[in-house]
C-alpha cells in the first residue's frame, strides 16, 4: 500500500524549528515531521478494541458535543450506588447479586471516564483550553 504524499508551506520559523529537530534526531526533514505529527494527534492504538468505533465517532462531533461529553458525568443515583458498593466491597460484604451490580456499574463508569478523557484530548488537540482539576483548590 503506498504512503499519499503531501506537498505543505510551512512558515520559516516553523520550518527552521522541524529543521533543528531533525538535526537532532539525526533524520530527514520529511522522517522528522511524520514522527512529529505522529506524537501530536490522538491516537487509539493502546485503546481496547470494544471502544475504539465509539471513540472514533467522537472524531467527527463538533466541539460543543465534544464539551457536552467532557461535563458529562455518571448518573447521581449510578455514581452513588457505586460508592457504597465500592465501599462495602472492601469490607468483603458483597453479595453475588451486589458483585455483578459492581461489575456493571463500574463497566459504565470506565466507560463514562474514557468518553470524558477522549473528548478533552479532542478538544485540547484542537486548540481549546482544558481546564485541570488537580490544579482547582476545593
Amino acid at each position: 500500500m503506498s504512503q499519499p504524499a503531501l506537498t505543505l508551506q510551512l512558515p520559516d520559523d516553523v520550518y527552521e524549528r522541524v529543521r533543528r529537530t531533525a538535526k537532532g534526531m539525526k533524520q530527514p526533514v520529511e522522517e522528522a515531521l511524520v514522527k512529529i505529527v505522529q506524537a501530536a494527534t490522538p491516537s487509539l492504538e493502546k485503546v481496547p478494541r470494544a471502544y475504539r468505533a465509539e471513540l472514533e465517532a467522537m472524531e467527527d462531533l463538533g466541539d460543543k458535543e465534544l464539551a457536552q461529553i467532557a461535563a458529562g458525568r455518571l448518573a447521581p443515583a449510578k455514581e452513588r450506588r457505586l460508592t457504597q458498593l465500592l465501599a462495602k466491597n472492601q469490607r468483603d460484604q458483597v453479595t453475588d447479586r451486589e458483585r455483578a451490580m459492581l461489575a456493571s456499574l463500574r463497566s459504565e463508569a470506565d466507560r463514562y471516564m474514557l468518553r470524558r478523557a477522549y473528548a478533552l484530548l479532542l478538544l485540547k488537540y484542537r486548540g481549546h483550553p482544558v481546564h485541570n482539576p488537580a490544579n482547582s483548590k476545593r
